[in-house]
């Protein structure tokens, strides 16, 4: 399925790094592929620890991180799905969050996001809400096409 959205909010722990602390497979790629300006990091980290993280991991820093400091509420209150989109510059229904908790696809759906939800070996049952499943981030396939991210799932 080919999906095409001007802008994506990644969730950093267990999407972009696993929980080892090691980058997803394909999470370099892609962060290398897409346009600095048309991607955020939706963390419920704090900053400093997820800035840490992406570097543990050897990924690009980010342009716009929200951090679960920056907002007054949480995942999974819409709130850092929503202050992604305006970091931006993008309405939240042409930006796709891309997930792996039950908390994070509550707080893009309520932000008013369609969802890609990471499986990494769990069942459907957390990721019900999500518009789209796919078992691991490789399996996300990243394409700019004209001024849009185009993604196959």
């Amino acid at each position: 399925m080919e999906l095409s959205y001007d802008g994506v909010c990644f969730d950093l722990f267990g999407t972009l790094v696993n929980p080892d602390g090691i980058a997803a497979e394909g999470a370099q790629e892609a962060l290398c592929l897409l346009p600095v300006d048309r991607w955020a990091i939706v963390t419920s980290c704090g900053g400093a620890y997820a800035r840490a993280l992406l570097d543990q991991a050897g990924l690009i820093q980010p342009r716009f991180l929200v951090s679960s400091d920056a907002v007054a509420r949480t995942k999974p209150a819409p709130d850092p799905y929503l202050a992604g989109a305006r970091l931006l510059g993008l309405e939240p229904s042409r930006v796709i969050a891309v997930e792996d908790s039950s908390d994070g696809i509550a707080s893009a759906r309520a932000g008013g996001m369609d969802v890609v939800a990471i499986l990494r070996g769990r069942g459907l049952s957390f990721a019900r809400a999500a518009s789209f499943q796919v078992e691991r981030f490789a399996d996300i396939q990243w394409r700019i096409i004209g001024s849009h991210l185009t993604l196959t799932i």
